[in-house]
């Protein structure tokens, strides 16, 4: 199958590594078998799923690594997206909406958020974003007047 990292190294496919999905409320273990660099793609092979049809249902999921096992980024303004998934979006104090996915944009990374069945597209960089509270489950942002229209 064909994957897209969004980690710096490649080391979560080494043959042999634990690599989680959510499947139906649940995570669900893959083992890794073996993998290729393909461009900014890799593909992998997995243990016990060995035709298109069993693989088929992994196109468009999230496969995670093992919390636990992440090393953590050696700057203090770098985040995985798992972590800042979920997060609830504040302006002065009022609640604007879920960030749903982080964007990966030429110059920079945006935080997708949901509000009311929109979507709006965050640049993820100090000029928006003021503080962030994984304690407290929020990301404190400033937006231009309009923003939100």
């Amino acid at each position: 199958m064909k994957a897209l990292p969004f980690g710096e190294t490649l080391d979560s496919f080494s043959p042999g590594k634990t690599l989680f999905i959510e499947d139906k409320d649940q995570y669900r273990a893959l083992v890794v078998k073996d993998f290729q660099p393909m461009g900014r793609f890799v593909l992998l092979w997995l243990k016990d799923l060995s035709t298109k049809d069993e693989v088929e249902w992994l196109s468009g999921q999230l496969i995670w690594r093992e919390k636990t096992k992440v090393n953590r980024p050696d700057n203090p303004d770098t985040y995985f997206v798992y972590q800042l998934m979920d997060l609830k979006i504040m302006e002065n104090g009022q609640f604007l909406g879920i960030v749903t996915d982080v964007v990966e944009g030429s110059a920079y990374d945006y935080l997708q958020v949901n509000r009311e069945n929109r979507e709006f597209l965050i640049p993820f960089i100090r000029v928006y974003v003021k503080h962030i509270d994984f304690q407290g489950g929020y990301i404190t942002v400033e937006c231009p007047v309009g923003f939100w229209e």
